[in-house]
This record gives structure tokens, C-alpha cells and sequence, in this order.
């Protein structure tokens, strides 16, 4: 398996784990009934919904690092571009979205 293979399993679980960490955020926020404090009463069922999405999305950068790690060429939709080769820019991105729900976590 070659670094670039390994690389690009890593960002795909990291994205994993950063959408379905989302997805569980809004259920957990759902679930103790703390989402209207955050967002419009209106709009708690279409941020509720964005779970699933979230959810789907995570599953099929699951699906892509299980690809990945098993060689299988991606399809040929040419849409995905390649990250970052510096590892401080990779981190203050996907920092930018696990900060956020690490605070949620914590409070």
C-alpha cells in the first residue's frame, strides 16, 4: 500500500468521524430537548432531517476509505480533488470543524 493510499484512508476516516460526530450531535441535542436553544423552533424538524444526511455522508466516506483500502479505483466522476499535502493546514481545517463539537461535548 503506497503513502498516498494510507493518506487519503486517513482523510476519509477523519471525515467520517467529523460528519457522524455532527450527526450525533444533533440527535444527542434532540434527544435531551436542548435543540431549541440553538436553533429557531421552525426550523427543528429540517435540522433533525440534516442528521440523516449527515449520517449518509459519513457512511460513504466509510464506504470510500474501505475503497481505498481494498485498491478499488473510485468512479470516474473526477470529483474529488486531493487534500492538502501540509499536515498544518489539514489540521486547522478539519480543526475548524471538530472544534466546534468538541465544545458542544464538553458543555
Amino acid at each position: 500500500m503506497s503513502t498516498k493510499q494510507r493518506t487519503m484512508i486517513a482523510h476519509h476516516l477523519i471525515r467520517f468521524c467529523i460528519l457522524g460526530a455532527f450527526g450525533f450531535y444533533i440527535v444527542y441535542l434532540a434527544r435531551t430537548g436542548m435543540l431549541v436553544r440553538f436553533v429557531e423552533p421552525n426550523l427543528v424538524v429540517a435540522v433533525k432531517l440534516s442528521a440523516i444526511g449527515l449520517f449518509a455522508t459519513a457512511i460513504y466516506q466509510l464506504q470510500a476509505a474501505v475503497q481505498e483500502w481494498h485498491g478499488i479505483e473510485a468512479a470516474a466522476c473526477d470529483c474529488n480533488h486531493e487534500p492538502s499535502k501540509s499536515f498544518a493546514a489539514n489540521l486547522f481545517i478539519y480543526g475548524l470543524f471538530a472544534l466546534p463539537l468538541v465544545l458542544g461535548f464538553i458543555s
